[in-house]
């Protein structure tokens, strides 16, 4: 113990919790193999079917059987087989395929809970059986995403935070710059900033309100299941219709103070979803995304605290792959997966990692899942076309930015608080307690041009086609007004630029090789070392 002095004592260290079954990473094989009483559970457990991927078995072959077959027959067959029956993906998809109309209660695990709502007298509470030398880190990560302290991820606060902020400072510094910034007392005359689990339930009473797990459940039993679950991927109550559900709700608050322009209003009832009630469990939020048709947003926290994690819209985040038309985006199985992996702490609070631990980050990003609209994926293609546009792009400009030249903008958003989400902008939320929000997307003037182009790159052209007629019927010429402004303006950046080129002190290389016209000079010199050293010899 000499070895370590209070400061290192004091350093962020994460701590696992045990698995509950006695999965161990596959790390442990080696060093436990040479107990005397040591025997690889999985292969003996498993037999020929131990040269499956764990995913593998779950996924494809035990989500073949009934429920039945698994606990009366599959769970009796050997220990290795008992461990992949009590995985929980498993039991929460069974429970929302048998129960997507909420007609269910959570109670101690999904497997419970499917057994429970299937059998009103089955009450048989589980209690985990301690398997060892097992070894799998699928499993063990999922385990690790699903009790890894979040204390660890609140870390930076790089985002504008701002008070009294009237609405020409924000228009001024932030809606046209395409900033982000977090309005502190946006929510302060807000009636919704009283909402809480409770009143927010007794407001919707028995209606049921969309769950992004594609159940419906009304908000008493969802924040049940909120306060009980434990797991990587929580449920997360994402309904775009409570307004008209609740129409009381939309009366609790106002965001007009700052956002007085909606363009989208020129649909009517035609207009895409745009305004969400959102509530959910720490570790739920959203991965990597930009909003939906380029719009802007606003998104105000009722109750609890949510991590964002910002990128400017050229500057696509490490782990997260978008299509070449950027409508969909590649990104790990989950937000928790995704801050285990990638997140880097701010450059003024990193503590010096050995290289056992940096060895260890890199071994987590190889062993990342991935996946696309809940479907997984061949990330190697993903890696390798994004690999080949961005070599494209550095050959087209030298100085292009990336992750690892630009630093993401992050930061806290705590109850009464209101982030501005510019158009375009990647960004990853992740709910450090349990929450309500409220979100809500919108048209202006500063993002119309934006809208409408990334509306055109659309394979259905029904949408464009209605908004941008809707849009010159209520407001003519402003489509072509604002675009003749966008082009006075690139003109003029462009201008800046060759001036700025052009008043650029030369070095002494260009001083000797190019003439008065800044035109390389045919007097050029070039040197070798010799004929004899040809490209076999490359090493």
């Amino acid at each position: 113990m000499s070895e370590y002095n209070e400061e290192t004592l004091n350093e962020d260290v994460e701590l696992y919790i045990p698995h509950p079954f006695g999965v161990k990473p596959k790390g442990n094989f080696y060093f436990d193999s040479f107990n005397k009483d040591f025997v690889d559970s999985r292969k003996l457990g498993l037999g020929l079917f131990s040269v499956f991927e764990d995913n593998f078995i779950i996924d494809s072959i035990l989500d073949l059987l009934s429920a039945e077959e698994l606990t009366k027959t599959i769970n009796l067959v050997s220990k290795a087989f008992y461990i992949y029956v009590q995985e929980e993906e498993q039991w929460k998809m069974r429970s929302i395929n048998k129960f997507s109309d909420g007609e269910f209660k959570y109670q101690h695990s999904w497997q419970y809970t499917y057994k429970s709502n299937c059998d009103k007298s089955f009450s048989i509470e589980p209690i985990p059986i301690q398997v060892k030398y097992f070894y799998s880190d699928y499993l063990f990560h999922i385990h690790r995403c699903a009790t890894v302290d979040l204390k660890q991820f609140e870390h930076g606060d790089s985002i504008d935070r701002r008070s009294n902020l009237t609405f020409e400072e924000f228009t001024r510094d932030y809606l046209i710059p395409n900033k982000p910034v977090i309005i502190s007392d946006a929510c302060k005359d807000w009636a919704a900033k009283n909402w809480t689990r409770e009143t927010l339930a007794e407001k919707c009473g028995d209606v049921k309100l969309y769950i992004n797990a594609g159940v419906f459940m009304n908000v008493k039993d969802f924040f049940y299941y909120s306060e009980h679950c434990k797991e990587e991927m929580p449920m997360y109550l994402f309904d775009h219709y409570y307004g008209e559900k609740v129409p009381s709700l939309l009366e609790d608050y106002s965001a007009d103070a700052y956002f007085k322009e909606d363009l989208f209003n020129v649909l009517a009832d035609k207009r895409p979803s745009f305004r969400w009630l959102l509530a959910g469990p720490p570790r739920s939020g959203a991965s990597f995304h930009k909003d939906p048709n380029h719009t802007s947003a606003w998104n105000a926290v009722i109750t609890g605290r949510k991590k964002w994690i910002m990128y400017p819209p050229h500057v696509v985040p490490p782990g997260v792959y978008p299509s070449d038309d950027g409508l969909e985006i590649t990104a790990p199985s989950s937000i928790i997966e995704w801050f285990i992996n990638f997140y880097e702490k701010p450059d003024n609070e990193n503590i010096e990692k050995d290289s056992l631990e940096q060895q260890q980050k890199e071994n987590d990003k190889k062993n990342t899942r991935f996946k696309l609209k809940d479907k997984k994926v061949n990330i190697n293609q993903q890696k390798q076309k994004q690999n080949n546009n961005n070599n494209k792009n550095e050959n087209e400009n030298d100085e292009i930015e990336t992750y690892e030249t630009v630093k993401p903008l992050e930061g806290i958003l705590h109850a009464g608080e209101m982030i501005f989400v510019p158009s375009g902008w990647y960004h990853s939320v992740l709910n450090l307690e349990e929450s309500i929000a409220i979100t809500h997307n919108f048209i202006d003037s500063n993002n119309l041009l934006k809208v409408v182009d990334f509306m055109a790159t659309k394979k259905k052209k029904d949408l464009y086609n209605e908004f941008t007629n809707k849009i010159e019927q209520a407001y003519p010429g402003k489509l072509e007004s604002l675009r003749n402004a966008e082009k006075q303006k690139q003109e003029e950046i462009k201008r800046k630029e060759e001036e700025r080129l052009k008043n650029k002190k030369k070095s002494i290389w260009e001083t000797t090789t190019n003439d008065s016209n800044n035109i390389p000079t045919s007097k050029s010199f070039s040197f070798s070392f010799g004929d004899d050293l040809s490209d076999d010899n490359d090493n």
